[in-house]
């Protein structure tokens, strides 16, 4: 054959091919789930870039966690046009959508859009009604997915995250390539500094119950290959399917905050496998602070307290009969703690020994990070 002609075929071929995948995508339908919780401007430049994916057939779901702060009205104004998204320093995001880029959205409250609304529009925002936590304010929207027969996969995306545009189209690829994966999770880089890695999957160790985050800190241009194995996917970026959903379940709401991806991922890795999908890259701000901002990097005192509360309550949940060093670690942290003068940080791990929350000023979570890095202090 001669070259022209060759490469000329390679190039029909190449369309063709190119056009599969574009169906295939398109039979995939997938619905992105972002919690809000007094987070409206975080979550504007979130929706910003999400509707510029490439993926070509998704719905995005907000839902709202009983926030006081207007976040609703907010994001409802900036869908017709009327409020600005702050300026996103990966995208170019315009101030406020003209008249042609308006986005249609529909608004139920938590009990309709669970017992079945139709998904009509490209955009739904659930008023949740009350601050029900990670696991169950994101467990809402997913039940109005699974309530929809079009929906493949729901990707639960932190709310204060900016995602490139290829990063979903890479996720429902590596799933599709491999229907045994339940979970598929993304490369989370740093919002603050975008050439260093906040997580790329953890891994638990099973006999003290404590998480580690790989490539964390990492610089991109160092990073490792996607992990063959994970035991988790950080909550930050997870594509689920609906078959893990289906068999496996939703979240376990009692946590509120803190491990409920890593109960999620112990309930199902008997039948399903998890990856991470580096091409699949999220910019993330959790993480810097795993308490809220003006804590300047220190945990604060109630996202300790779930932290190390549980995982205690994830020990008991699955591995029972490894109490003893469960305990024997967790008594050690705290023995560490007070040979390092922290006082106030072994005295939230008694509290969360005993199962007794701390008194704080306010009923509301923390800001929720990338991932745990490690939880073994």
């Amino acid at each position: 054959m001669h070259t022209e002609a060759y490469c000329a075929a390679c190039a029909h071929e190449r369309g063709h091919a190119s056009e599969r995948l574009w169906h295939n995508l398109h039979q995939m339908r997938v619905y992105i789930i972002i919690l809000n919780w007094n987070g409206w401007r975080e979550t504007l430049e979130c929706l910003a870039s999400v509707f510029r994916l490439k993926y070509p057939d998704f719905v995005v779901v907000v839902c709202d966690n009983g926030s006081d702060d207007g976040s609703l009205e907010k994001i409802a104004a900036w869908a017709n046009g009327d409020e600005r998204a702050r300026e996103s320093r990966f995208l170019a995001i315009p101030q406020t959508p003209d008249a042609a880029r308006r986005i249609p959205f529909a608004k139920h409250a938590r009990a309709e859009a669970e017992a079945g609304a139709p998904a009509t529009t490209r955009l739904v925002l659930i008023d949740n009604g009350a601050n029900l936590g990670f696991a169950g304010g994101c467990n809402v929207g997913l039940r109005f997915a699974l309530g929809q027969a079009d929906m493949a996969y729901a990707w639960l995306l932190n709310n204060d995250a900016v995602v490139d545009p290829e990063a979903l189209s890479a996720l429902v690829g590596t799933m599709k390539r491999d229907p045994g994966i339940g979970i598929c999770g993304s490369q989370v880089r740093s919002y603050d500094k975008p050439n260093v890695i906040q997580t790329q999957g953890g891994t638990l160790n099973r006999w003290l119950c404590t998480t580690h985050s790989l490539a964390c800190g990492v610089e991109v241009a160092s990073a490792p290959p996607a992990p063959s194995q994970v035991d988790y996917v950080p909550g930050a970026s997870m594509l689920v399917s609906r078959a893990y959903l289906e068999k496996v379940g939703l979240m376990e709401e009692s946590y509120f905050l803190y491990f409920e991806e890593i109960d999620w991922a112990e309930r199902g890795r008997s039948s399903f496998r998890l990856a991470i999908c580096p091409e699949s890259v999220i910019y993330h701000v959790g993480g810097a602070s795993i308490g809220t901002r003006d804590e300047k990097g220190e945990r604060g005192v109630r996202s300790e307290y779930f932290l190390l509360r549980n995982r205690l309550v994830f020990a008991h949940r699955f591995y029972r009969r490894r109490l003893i060093t469960v305990y024997a670690g967790f008594l050690a942290s705290i023995v560490s703690r007070l040979a390092r003068g922290q006082w106030s940080r072994a005295r939230i791990a008694f509290l969360a020994l005993i199962g007794r929350a701390p008194a704080v000023g306010t009923q509301a979570p923390p800001k929720r990070p990338a991932s745990y890095g490690s939880s073994a202090d």
